[in-house]
């Protein structure tokens, strides 16, 4: 999948589609890298709610609740539009079918089934078992998963993110959770405008390019004001 294809992931996923329903008080996450896109956001531009990623050969949906890994589990007639076109998307084109990955201890019954793999980060998993999940998305694999980074920190007092599986998790495929409490209507609204950047990556050049175009901008102004300078002295001579 290249960048243009990527680019399109939020207009692909949310195709004849409003918007989704809001699940609880979502977190926010960051999408980081050029393998991340920004999908849906709050009431701002800071307020990432799903992140699509590109791992490899596999694709990812990641969602600041740990609600919405439910709605692919249940006939959730409400958002089954939005779950059709991720299906789509996930699966690149195939008919699979969700499986959740929440109660197993190993990939090895799940990863050459051809299910798209559905995983409630709230319940934690090993260093080999979330190896072999990055394995399985290389290898072109299909997942979505979500957790609610503030209330897990809620939970554990004295944690930091850091010590979170699922953050971690996430961590190495380029998205970054916040332990911020997302802002965002019910139902939550698809409104491209909104994604301002695509990722940290996108941003960063972004204002590096407004930087060089201010910074280049004022050289060209002194440069005039010098040629006028010596100018009126040449005449002045």
């Amino acid at each position: 999948m290249d960048d243009d294809e990527f680019d399109q992931v939020p207009q692909i996923l949310f195709e004849n589609v409003t918007s989704l329903s809001k699940i609880g008080t979502p977190g926010t996450l960051i999408p980081m890298t050029q393998d991340t896109r920004a999908v849906l956001c709050g009431d701002d531009s800071n307020n990432v709610l799903v992140v699509a990623t590109r791992f490899r050969n596999g694709r990812c949906l990641v969602f600041a609740h740990n609600g919405y890994p439910a709605i692919f589990l249940n006939n959730d007639t409400k958002n089954q539009h939005f779950v059709d076109n991720c299906r789509r998307w996930l699966s690149q084109g195939k008919d699979a079918q969700f499986e959740s990955i929440d109660s197993i201890e190993s990939m090895d019954s799940v990863k050459e089934k051809g299910t798209i793999l559905v995983w409630n980060g709230h319940n934690n998993k090993s260093d080999p078992f979330m190896d072999d999940l990055r394995g399985f998305l290389q290898e072109g694999g299909a997942l979505v998963c979500a957790a609610t980074a503030w209330g897990w920190l809620q939970r554990y007092k004295g944690k930091v993110l850091s010590d979170f599986p699922f953050a971690c998790f996430c961590d190495s495929l380029g998205v970054k959770l916040t332990d911020n409490c997302g802002r965002s209507p019910d139902p939550i609204p698809f409104r491209p405008e909104m994604i301002k950047f695509k990722n940290v990556c996108n941003a960063a050049q972004h204002y590096f390019m407004l930087f060089y175009f201010k910074y280049e901008y004022s050289n060209i102004f002194k440069l005039k004001n010098i040629f006028k300078l010596n100018k009126v002295n040449l005449i002045a001579s």
